[in-house]
C-alpha cells in the first residue's frame, strides 16, 4: 500500500459521505451524538496521533513526540503557518481551521473533547458529536496534506486533497497545464505569471526552491 494513511482518510471520507445522508451537516446538528459518532471520532483522532508523530519525526528526528503539546512545538516551529490551513466542505457550506488555536499556543477544543471521550466516555459521551467529528476529520486532512506535501507538488503521485466531503480551501489550488497543484501556506508563493500569460500556463520551475520540501525517506 503506497499511501496507507491517505487511503485511511478515504475510508473516513466514505463514512462521512454516508453519514451525510442520515444527518444533515449543518451547525444546528453539531451537538448530535451517538455511539457511531464516538467510534468515528476515536478512529480519526487516533490516526491524527499517528500522522503527527510521522510528521514530527521527519521534521526533527530525535525530537520529543510524546503528546499533542510536543506535536504543536515541532510542527509550528517548522511550519508557522500550519494553523492557517483551511478545510472546506463545499456541498454543505462549511469551513474549518482545525488547528487555529495553535497560533496562540493552545490545543484545539476538539482534541480536548477527544481525550474526554477516550478516557471518561461515561461522563463526556455527548462530546462525541457531529461537530467534533467533522472538525477532527478536517484536522486529519490538514495533517495529511502537510505530510504528503512533496507528493502534492508532483504530477506522478496520483493523490489530491479533494474528497467526497472535504477538500483543502481553493485558495491553495492552481492548475498549470490543466494539472492541479497544491500550494500550502508554508511552502512559498505560486509561480509568477508573466503579463499576457494565463495562470494555467505558469511553470513550476519559476517557483523559489524553498517552496519545496525535501522528499521523505
Amino acid at each position: 500500500m503506497r499511501f496507507p494513511h491517505w487511503q485511511f482518510f478515504e475510508s473516513i471520507d466514505d463514512d462521512l459521505y454516508a453519514l451525510s445522508r442520515i444527518i444533515e451537516f449543518e451547525q444546528a446538528n453539531f451537538p448530535t451524538h451517538s455511539v457511531y459518532l464516538a467510534r468515528l471520532y476515536l478512529s480519526i483522532c487516533s490516526e491524527i496521533d499517528v500522522v503527527a508523530k510521522l510528521l514530527c519525526k521527519w521534521i526533527g528526528p530525535g525530537k520529543p513526540t510524546e503528546n499533542i503539546d510536543s506535536y504543536r512545538t515541532v510542527i509550528t516551529g517548522k511550519y508557522p503557518n500550519f494553523s492557517k490551513l483551511k478545510i472546506e466542505m463545499p456541498a454543505h457550506g462549511l469551513h474549518f481551521q482545525p488547528w487555529l488555536l495553535w497560533d496562540s499556543g493552545k490545543n484545539p477544543l476538539w482534541w480536548k473533547s477527544y481525550n474526554n471521550v477516550k478516557h471518561e466516555r461515561n461522563e463526556h459521551y455527548r462530546e462525541a458529536n457531529l461537530g467534533n467529528v467533522l472538525e477532527s476529520a478536517a484536522g486529519l486532512l490538514a495533517m495529511l496534506t502537510y505530510w504528503h506535501q512533496p507528493e502534492l507538488y508532483s504530477t506522478k503521485s496520483g493523490i489530491e486533497p479533494r474528497f467526497k466531503t472535504m477538500k483543502i480551501d481553493t485558495q491553495y489550488v492552481f492548475t498549470p497545464h490543466l494539472v492541479c497543484r497544491f500550494l500550502l501556506p508554508d511552502f512559498g508563493p505560486g509561480p509568477k505569471v508573466e503579463q499576457g500569460e494565463s495562470a494555467g500556463a505558469a511553470d513550476l520551475s519559476k517557483m523559489p526552491q524553498d517552496a519545496f520540501s525535501p522528499p521523505k525517506p
